[in-house]
């Protein structure tokens, strides 16, 4: 008997656990002694993590650029302390159920034991694929984001606009009212090899901050139902003026005082440009500050309709930018 478990303990909790350490040394300074309480493993073993070469930490099936995205995508939630440690124990479960499901490590299983390859096996496809207890409006929400994501992995583009701190797609209910009714990727939508993956499966209540601004605006404006962020620059603002996309900017420096007290400036600029206009519009853009990166929202009816449009921005940023490198 050998299930794919032992694939994960052998390797891939290892590098996953090696990654996060050097993410958070490198990026958010943190000391060996911290990172060794918070991943569970002893001072000596972090200080291996770090010396280490990556070859060696990350070893086939599994790719140090699909690796090394979810361990900065867990990195930078652990340094925000958004992570608890359930949360950290439950999206490392989450990548690996991922990865049995036809990923890197259902791949490798397959080839240490060939006879389920012949079997064309199917067990943790269908181990994990039970939705029996979540509502039909929750099903479709779910498999709406699936197929948003698949477009967005799909498009060769799409990677030119992807922000540093990852891209997400949300989607709600209707008469959404919490961040319980709004799934979204866990860990978001990272580049990899110049295209986007995301490592987990869509669920509700994941992601705080694009449902609080898709809630305050479904509170004036009930027909959108989804939003996603990209990145903010030249290209992106050419590429929406082009295609005649309606949007608004938001100024930081321009905010009442109301809106920083709030919990989320974005969230309640959302919703005052959306009560002030009558309806949301198509795309709000954040020009952010001294360290907040620029972001764009797109807002819609739902998550493969704003996914559609995003690789369409994409698309036209990528030429515009093809042909401002052409006159240099």
């Amino acid at each position: 008997m050998k299930p794919p478990c032992e694939i994960v303990v052998k390797s891939l909790l290892p590098a996953l656990r090696a990654l996060i350490a050097r993410e958070l040394a490198s990026k958010y300074g943190w000391n060996q002694m911290k990172i060794a309480k918070y991943i569970g493993v002893t001072q000596a073993a972090v200080s291996g993590y770090l010396s280490a070469k990556i070859s060696d930490i990350v070893t086939p099936p599994f790719s140090i650029e699909e690796l090394s995205a979810v361990a900065k995508a867990m990195a930078a939630e652990i340094a925000s302390k958004k992570l608890t440690y359930m949360d950290l124990v439950g999206n490392i479960c989450k990548v690996c159920l991922g990865m049995r499901r036809g990923g890197a490590l259902c791949r490798a299983h397959k080839e240490k034991v060939p006879e389920l390859d012949e079997e064309n096996c199917s067990i943790c496809m269908n181990l994990h694929l039970s939705l029996a207890d979540i509502s039909d409006a929750r099903r479709m929400v779910l498999s709406e984001l699936r197929e948003a994501v698949s477009l967005l992995e799909g498009s060769p583009e799409f990677a030119i606009v992807v922000p540093e701190v990852f891209t997400n797609i949300a989607m709600a209910t209707n008469g959404a009212k919490t961040i319980a009714d709004v799934a979204a990727i866990p860990g978001r939508i990272a580049k990899v090899r110049g295209r986007v993956r995301a490592f987990m499966e869509p669920e509700f209540g994941v992601s705080q901050h694009l449902a609080g601004i898709l809630l305050e605006v479904m509170k004036r404006d009930p027909k959108v139902k989804a939003i996603m962020n990209i990145k903010f620059d030249s290209d992106v603002e050419m590429a929406l003026r082009k295609m005649n996309i309606r949007f608004v900017k938001m100024r930081r420096k321009e905010l009442p005082k109301e809106a920083f007290e709030a919990e989320d400036p974005v969230a309640w600029f959302a919703g005052y440009i959306t009560k002030r206009l009558g309806k949301a519009p198509n795309v709000i853009i954040d020009e952010g500050e001294h360290g907040i990166e620029p972001a764009t929202y797109i807002l819609g009816e739902s998550a493969k309709k704003i996914a559609e449009l995003a690789v369409r921005i994409a698309r036209v940023a990528a030429k515009l930018k093809a042909a401002s490198m052409l006159t240099y």
